[in-house]
């Protein structure tokens, strides 16, 4: 009789702790929702109702934000993965259509240029509920950070360096690169590669970096001059420069390029003294269209996304350096960890992104031959 009331009371302390867990406590040692209030546990409870939330964004997300929102929450990720600038195009058309069908949209900041100006994005500043996301000491700089100057709709996850040529160093010696202007050298013409500056891209945030910060005289003579090969496949790019077909690359993903790197291919990041990259969010920043068909799940989302657990998830796999203070992943190279001291040209602001870019942009793309 002993045995089965011991038993009875592991069940009920098991099924408690089950239950825990299901309302996001598997993070016992952390809990990324201490201190929240009735307001919050009503959402969450309506959130679990719906049954599930659509995010769109990075493929190598999928996995990831499927398992810890599920873990977390109990909440089902519907994840619809593809080309970021393709997810932005499609949630544009829906919200113009008043007919949207994609609760939470990750990726870059076009939407700063089009569902924004009209007035088509729900705030999300507002929904930020929680505790440990709404306290400023959590984030870096003790400030969350926001592409438009509102400060509202769209939040940027991370924050990190760009810009960095990658090169094979067994075909070229990372040292002869002291200077952008190296690049130039003879040596050097025909076996430079890059993804394509003329489409939206990493290629073009490199390109217009670089006629920013060293004139359009400088970009000609390196794309042009130096007979740069273009291509839109980040996958591509990676291998050329692994293989040593193109061991010279520009506008490479750190994610990518550390998986080859696991692999033993001989690849290293350049960061020349006269202009050692500038500041990205990636495919961070999180924004919702009015009428999102789940919009509790899509709160609830909003916050664990914001919160330690979804920022841990997102920095550990994109390899990008969090927003959040309190996120630790030493899986993200150094090479794309902000330098203190170094004043970095932050092209997630309004400003840059809005006003400054597409000028430079439309410079590039005309300079370089169109699309």
């Amino acid at each position: 009789m002993q045995l089965v009331e011991s038993r009875s009371f592991l069940s009920a302390v098991l099924g408690a702790a089950a239950i825990s867990l299901l309302a996001g406590g598997a993070h016992a040692a952390d809990d990324w929702q201490a201190g929240a209030g009735d307001d919050w546990r009503q959402v969450l409870a309506a959130a679990q109702k719906e049954g599930k939330v659509v995010v769109a964004g990075h493929p190598a997300l999928a996995q990831p934000f499927s398992d810890g929102f599920k873990r977390d929450t109990g909440i089902e990720v519907v994840y619809l993965g593809g080309p970021t600038r393709a997810l932005s195009a499609r949630l544009d058309r829906e919200a113009q259509a008043s007919n949207v069908t994609i609760d939470i949209s990750l990726g870059g900041g076009t939407e700063l240029l089009s569902l924004y100006p009209r007035g088509l994005l729900k705030a999300i500043e507002p929904q930020l509920m929680l505790p440990k996301v709404r306290d400023k000491k959590y984030w870096v700089d003790g400030k969350t950070y926001w592409l438009d100057n509102e400060g509202k709709y769209l939040l940027r996850g991370s924050r990190y360096v760009v810009g960095w040529p990658i090169v094979n160093s067994r075909s070229v010696s990372p040292d002869a690169f002291k200077s952008w202007k190296d690049f130039l050298k003879p040596e050097y013409k025909g076996k430079i590669a890059a993804h394509d500056p003329r489409a939206g891209g990493p290629g073009q945030g490199v390109a217009a970096y670089i006629a920013d910060h060293l004139g359009i005289d400088f970009l000609k003579a390196l794309y042009i001059g130096q007979q740069v090969q273009y291509t839109r496949d980040d996958r591509q790019l990676i291998e050329w420069a692994a293989r040593g077909t193109y061991p010279i690359i520009l506008g490479s993903i750190q994610e990518l390029v550390e998986r080859f790197r696991k692999q033993g291919f001989p690849l290293a990041a350049i960061a020349p003294g006269d202009g050692s990259g500038y500041l990205s969010s990636g495919f961070s920043t999180l924004k919702q269209a009015k009428g999102s068909p789940n919009p509790n799940a899509a709160t609830v989302f909003i916050n664990w996304y914001a919160s330690k657990p979804g920022q841990e998830a997102y920095s550990r796999t994109m390899l990008e350096t969090s927003t959040r203070a309190d996120v630790e992943t030493p899986e993200v190279p150094d090479y794309v960890l902000p330098k203190p001291g170094v004043d970095y040209l932050d092209t997630y602001k309004e400003e840059w992104y809005a006003q400054v870019r597409p000028k430079v942009t439309d410079v590039v793309v005309e300079a370089l031959g169109g699309k």
